[in-house]
This record gives structure tokens, C-alpha cells and sequence, in this order.
């Protein structure tokens, strides 16, 4: 079977929604959904300021963004002319099928423009290229969008207009389309500086081939993730993964003991063996972990990969970044549940983990022992009688991160003491058959 042979099984698509991940506030005008920022905001008199357009399109097929920046006319003393933009024609940008971007539109603050608050304008108008286009993003339930999907070198973009104060004021329509408006403010002048070029710009964000619903993903791959999942078992995986961690932390200059590597690898084996999807605590209904998009999409790229010969590249190599993050979850959901602890919120252990996998994998120097036994560690000592190894002795195994427990203390911080409060019960349950 073609890897794309199951690419006409109808699915239906909801692309998650990019623009909500910088503003709550927006205006759909036909096929696009659009808010404003000016960045930088306040901008001080005689300086450029670029007003921030940023588009998400609806639609399945191509659309144009027809815009035109309409800048104050008058400052708060009533003087004409104190804004200007060199763009005297509409401003087209095309965009793909499902595509966000944002469009940057050069704005003049004159010298003598009197500080305070103002509001700009754009008029922004939607041109369809496709008659009758499918809608593949849902109005009512946006999908959530999350970095984790896009490639690390590509996130930088994303993050560069985190943060902006987006707005998406309604105003008039005009025969052309809809006027939108975002505040800024206007600061005293400063030192003069060398002039910006003043040229618009569009920045592509999101695509369709950022699409990682698992679902979807695994449809057009066929049966070669089916194939691949049975293989994805301890037998194959568990001492690539063992390998590949030892690496990792000896690389951030955090060498683990063997009692320590063992617990992780096997926390990261048992979120493999649960296969996709799964059921997480405080969750209504199964979700697909990173991991699997991850295979859906590498199979995709490659059918190559789908044999037994690139279990070990697969496990301890390109899954290994979501792999990470999806035990770490699982781990803090475990063990919240199993001793009655609170970590933090969901906002809070998705930090804890982005810092650990982004050390992990980019070798980042700076990890302690807060991020090597919380939750990987302390998660891999309650699965450890899940996760047998042929011929191992589980009681053995304990007692050996129970020897890394004691070299451990002795280099431990104060405030570390919980770590080894809630490790002395772990210990104790799996030593009892408890847990």
C-alpha cells in the first residue's frame, strides 16, 4: 500500500487556531480572522512604528488579504499630517490554504505629534480563489495550537510577536471590506536615530503542512503506523532509550547514576507501551500523545522507516523529544494522583518539561537534580514493576536507584528535601507491592 493510498478517507479537518494563540480578540472578514498591534508601542514621536496585521485564513483554498492602513489623521492638539505611511497603494497579500502570517505595515510618527493614545486603522478585505472552498477551521471549537508542533528552528518566528497587544477593534464597513482598529501610544520625541526602510512585509507563520492532528496524520500514512506500534515494546526499545538518556544528561553536564537512567528509561518504555490514545487524569476523553504525531509524520516523510531496523533510530532518536514530554505528563499525572501532591498547574508543568527537553536535546548545561528526578525518576519508580525486563528483579532494581538515592543526599540542596520525601515513599510502595 502507497504511504499516501488513504489519503481520500474523509476527515474533518480543524486547523488549530494560531491567531488565538496571541490574541482572545479578532474580526472575520469573509474567509479571514484578523487583529491588530503596533510594535513598538508606546513609540516615541519622529519614530516608525509597524502596525502588525495578523491573518488567519479559514478557508481551504487560496485567498487574497487586500489591505490599506489608514493612519490617524489628526494628533490630540488637532495638527493634520503628524502620521504618514509611504504605502499609497492596497497592500495584497496572498495567502495558501489555510495559512497564517502577519503583514507589517510602515506607520511614521512625526516629530511634533502631541503624546497620548491614538487608534489605527486598517481596511482589510478578503478576495476567494476558490469558489465554494471548504472551511477547515471550526468558528465553535478552535483547535488549541501548540509550538510543540512546529520544528524548534521554526519557533523563534512565532515567539518574536509574543506577547504584542493584539487588538481587533471593529469598525465601519466600507464597499471594499472592514475597517479594523488597534490603540498605540504616542511618547515624547528622543534622540534621533538612522531611518527605517519603510517597506511592508509579510511573514509566513503556519501552514498546512504544519498540520498535526493525529488522526489526520495517521490516515494519509496508511497501515505503516499500525505496523510500527507493536514493535515499539520494551524488548526493542527499552535499552536504546536506557543508552540515549545516559547520553543526554552526560552531555548537559548531569551524569546519572545506573538507578536513575534505569527509572527514566523505563518511565519513557511504559508511555510507549500505552500505545495512542490514551486516557489522562482531569482529561473528558482520550488524547493522542506528541509521540505518535511525531511517528504519524515521520513515516509519512519516509515509509523507510517503517521496519524493525529503525525501532532504535525511531525510539531514541526522533521521538525522543516528545516522547520526553509526554512521560513527563504522565509522570506528574501519576504520581499527583498516587500520593496525593499538587506540582503546579497545567501551564506550570508544561515549563517544567519545555526546560528539560529543551536541555536535553539542544545540551543545554544548567540542569539540577529538581529536573532529573521530577517527574521522570520519581515517575519511573511507580511503573517499575510495569516494566519488567526478561530476567530482571524488580526488588534489585529498586535497590539500586536506592543506592543513587544515597550518593544523591549527600550532594542535595534544602530545598530538594521534598524530592527525597516523596522518593522514600515511592520506595516504600514498590518494595511492598503497593502503588
Amino acid at each position: 500500500m502507497s504511504k499516501r493510498s488513504s489519503a481520500q478517507i474523509p476527515l474533518a479537518l480543524n486547523y488549530p487556531d494560531v491567531l488565538g494563540w496571541y490574541s482572545a480578540e479578532r474580526q472575520t472578514v469573509d474567509a479571514l480572522q484578523v487583529a491588530l498591534a503596533v510594535r513598538p508601542s508606546p513609540v516615541p514621536a519622529g519614530k516608525v512604528a509597524d502596525v502588525l496585521v495578523l491573518l488567519q485564513n479559514m478557508s481551504g483554498g487560496a485567498t487574497d488579504a487586500l489591505l490599506r492602513l489608514i493612519v490617524p489623521e489628526r494628533d490630540l492638539a488637532g495638527k493634520a499630517g503628524r502620521f504618514s505611511t509611504p504605502l499609497q497603494k492596497v497592500v495584497r497579500i496572498g495567502l495558501r490554504s489555510g495559512e497564517v502570517g502577519y503583514a507589517t505595515l510602515p506607520m511614521l510618527v512625526g516629530h511634533q505629534a502631541q503624546a497620548g493614545e491614538y487608534i489605527v486603522q486598517v481596511e482589510v478585505a478578503c478576495e476567494q480563489k476558490k469558489h465554494g472552498a471548504e472551511r477547515v477551521r471550526s468558528l465553535e471549537m478552535p483547535a488549541r495550537f501548540d509550538l510543540h508542533d512546529i520544528p524548534p528552528e521554526r519557533r523563534p518566528i512565532f515567539e518574536a510577536i509574543r506577547g504584542l497587544p493584539f487588538a481587533a477593534q471593529a469598525g465601519a464597513r466600507t464597499q471594499k471590506g472592514q475597517l479594523i482598529g488597534a490603540p498605540f501610544t504616542v511618547q515624547p520625541p528622543t534622540i534621533a536615530a538612522l531611518p527605517s526602510e519603510m517597506r511592508p512585509n509579510y511573514i509566513t507563520l503556519w501552514t498546512e503542512t504544519d498540520y498535526r492532528d493525529p488522526r489526520f496524520l495517521s490516515a494519509q500514512v496508511g497501515d505503516l503506523v499500525k505496523k510500527m506500534l507493536p514493535l515499539l515494546r520494551r524488548e526493542r526499545v527499552f535499552f536504546p532509550l536506557l543508552k540515549a538518556i545516559q547520553a543526554r544528561f552526560d552531555a548537559v553536564g548531569f551524569r546519572l547514576w545506573a538507578g536513575e537512567a534505569v527509572m527514566i528509561a523505563k518511565m519513557l518504555t511504559y508511555t510507549l507501551e500505552l500505545g495512542a490514545p490514551i486516557q489522562m487524569a482531569g482529561q473528558e476523553s482520550p488524547v493522542y500523545p506528541r509521540w505518535y504525531a511525531t511517528l504519524s509524520q515521520a513515516l509519512l516523510d519516509d515509509a523507510d522507516l517503517a521496519v524493525p531496523e529503525a525501532v532504535d533510530l525511531l525510539a531514541s532518536r526522533i521521538l525522543l523529544p516528545d516522547l520526553l514530554f509526554d512521560a513527563g505528563m504522565i509522570a506528574f499525572s501519576t504520581l499527583s494522583t498516587l500520593i496525593n501532591e499538587s506540582f503546579g498547574d497545567e501551564a506550570e508543568l508544561r515549563a517544567h518539561l519545555d526546560t528539560l527537553v529543551d536541555a536535553l536535546i539542544s545540551a543545554n548545561q544548567g540542569l539540577n537534580l529538581n529536573y532529573a528526578w521530577l517527574p521522570l525518576v520519581l515517575g519511573g519508580l511507580v511503573t517499575n514493576g510495569a516494566v519488567t525486563m526478561p530476567r530482571e528483579d524488580v526488588v534489585e532494581t529498586v535497590h539500586l536507584f536506592l543506592n543513587a538515592r544515597e550518593k544523591r543526599l549527600a550532594e542535595a540542596q534544602e530545598e530538594q528535601s521534598v524530592l527525597f520525601e516523596i522518593a522514600d515513599d515511592l520506595i516504600d510502595r514498590a518494595l511492598t507491592g503497593e502503588g
